[in-house]
């Protein structure tokens, strides 16, 4: 295909994965891919055992290989990251798939490379048909160990592709393009300087996007094509939040887009939050808690639990759990810490809990529902919280909660747990996330419960407006700026203040461009946030102190 990157304002709508708005030039990513491989007939036995032969060398190449990445990426992307590619060295070592690549090169005589094609292609697509997305999404870590495997017989390499060049940026400042990222690409690319992602493949629950929305940058996919059409250095225009992509945007795109922003102007930021304010930030891993710290936030608003358990594959123990929470304490130190109970459902899948396959998730059981009919899970994760206590105070949020019984009901569960446990009461601070629109009509009654409220906006607009900003033809109506949606923060606000209790925000609207004003004038003055919006978030209120200030002398 052509290269068309000098049409200016080409429009392409995919998937969005990570909100957010952004222009920059773009970096190209291949992987290399083993479109055609070729196909050898063995003949002779000794040809058979030349190519075992060559498995055996490889398997134990890439085994090592695959230790070194593990090691390396524990320090670059964090231990939980880090995990994929000892995942990845046990299924490639796997007895069954080594004798299956074993047998059929000896019966079918055909060459190594064809045969893992063939048995590793077989796998993928398996995978890739399934109904769980989660298991879908696991289908490239299947594609990634048969690119390994050919890459390490055929000396290949995957790579930026102006890699070796004296201009090549390796994605610094850049938006990196990709057919699919893979855990292991992740590692090459300086992610704390990646302005955006954008794929050709890889959904909601993908390496790329799960690693985007951690790093708080715009991220689409489902752009097929969209690698053909660009080089490096093309200028994009990437919106996260309505899940499109501009080559070449014009001056009049570019204003059309009011919120695109580029990282240059928070390069500086205000040093401390104006008094009567916060400024937190969100984390998934202990490594957004490290950048949390770093930019000064004035604590974790939101600690979602569930991706240590996604990164694991696996329940953690209650040990493991609090071996990880504390430390997230320790980078925090005295800031506070808010860590939200296990929210899985919707596009949210833990496979390994075999929750039953729902027609709608998004209204099955998720949030608060699983955590009640998980009461294990639910005992282990509060027993670990409650044993971080003693440390300093810890903040514990519960997810979607529909009203005040079923709040009563959590409540007692973390009460009883509290009740077994040396702990020093005052220390736990419990609070119910507002995202669901009959909590926010019961709100009196769930304030009474709790020591403070949080905003989750996203799933809230999501349940206002009865709109999946996922699917392009109702995805207009996913407003943030909705006139509705602001009279129903408003009136949380005023519950709040009435019973007293504290009130945040860490949806993502917080983070969007002018609003965090809006919110504080609404009494909501608490804003949790990604890491890398924090300084221009804390710009912003400190602008509005310094006007209202201004105006007042």
């Amino acid at each position: 295909m052509d290269r068309e990157s000098h049409v200016k304002d080409q429009v392409f709508k995919g998937l969005s994965i990570s909100s957010g708005k952004v222009v920059a030039q773009v970096c190209m990513y291949s992987a290399t891919r083993h479109y055609v491989v070729v196909d050898r007939t063995l003949g002779s036995d000794e040809d058979i055992l030349h190519e075992v032969e060559r498995y055996d060398t490889a398997l134990h190449s890439c085994s090592e290989e695959l230790d070194r990445i593990h090691a390396e990426a524990v320090n670059t992307i964090g231990t939980a990251e880090a995990e994929i590619f000892l995942t990845q060295k046990h299924i490639m070592n796997d007895p069954t798939v080594v004798a299956a690549i074993k047998k059929r090169v000896h019966d079918d005589r055909r060459s190594l490379e064809m045969v893992i094609s063939q048995v590793y292609g077989e796998f993928e697509e398996k995978f890739s048909n399934l109904d769980n997305e989660y298991l879908r999404e696991r289908s490239t870590d299947i594609g990634e160990i048969r690119r390994r495997l050919l890459d390490r017989l055929n000396n290949t390499r995957p790579g930026f592709v102006c890699q070796g060049q004296g201009n090549c940026r390796r994605g610094k400042d850049r938006v990196i393009v990709a057919e699919e990222l893979t855990a292991e690409m992740m590692t090459h690319m300086r992610l704390e300087s990646v302005l955006g992602i954008i794929t050709e493949h890889g959904g909601i629950s993908s390496h790329a996007a799960i690693i985007a929305r951690s790093l708080g940058v715009p991220a689409v996919s489902g752009l097929k094509g969209l690698f053909a059409r660009l080089s490096c250095g093309t200028e994009v225009l990437v919106d996260g939040d309505e899940g499109v992509v501009v080559i070449e945007p014009s001056e009049a795109t570019r204003q059309a887009h009011i919120s695109v922003e580029s990282v240059e102007e928070d390069s500086t930021c205000a040093i401390l939050t104006p008094p009567g304010m916060e400024v937190l930030a969100n984390a998934s891993l202990i490594d957004d808690v490290k950048q949390a710290a770093f930019v000064q936030a004035d604590g974790i608003g939101l600690f979602r639990t569930e991706l240590l358990f996604m990164r694991a594959e696996r329940l953690l123990s209650e040990t493991e759990q609090y071996e990880l929470y504390s430390e997230a304490m320790d980078v925090m130190g005295k800031r506070p810490v808010v860590f939200r109970l296990l929210d899985v459902g919707g596009d949210k899948e833990l496979p390994f809990l075999r929750i039953q396959k729902e027609d709608n998730p998004y209204l099955g059981w998720r949030g608060a529902r699983f955590l009640l009919g998980s009461p294990e899970v639910f005992a282990a994760q509060v027993r670990a919280l409650v044993r971080l206590s003693r440390r300093g105070k810890v903040g514990i949020l519960v997810p979607m909660i529909i009203d005040s019984g079923q709040m009563a009901r959590i409540v007692t569960g973390i009460r009883d747990v509290m009740a077994t446990e040396d702990i020093i009461a005052d220390n736990i601070r419990l609070g119910a996330m507002f995202e669901v629109p009959s909590a926010f009509l019961d709100a009196d009654a769930i304030f009474n419960m709790v020591d403070f409220g949080s905003i989750g906006s996203n799933d809230l607009i999501q349940y206002l407006f009865a709109v999946d900003r996922n699917n392009e033809n109702v995805s207009y109506d996913y407003n943030p700026d909705h006139p509705i949606l602001w009279n129903v923060l408003q009136g949380l606000s005023s519950s709040a203040k009435r019973t007293g209790k504290h009130l945040s925000i860490c949806g993502e609207m917080a983070g969007r461009r002018n609003a965090p004003s809006r919110l504080v004038d609404l009494g909501i003055t608490s804003l949790s946030v990604s890491p890398r919006l924090v300084p221009r978030v804390r710009n912003e209120l400190a602008r509005r102190a310094s006007l209202a200030h201004a105006a007042n002398l």
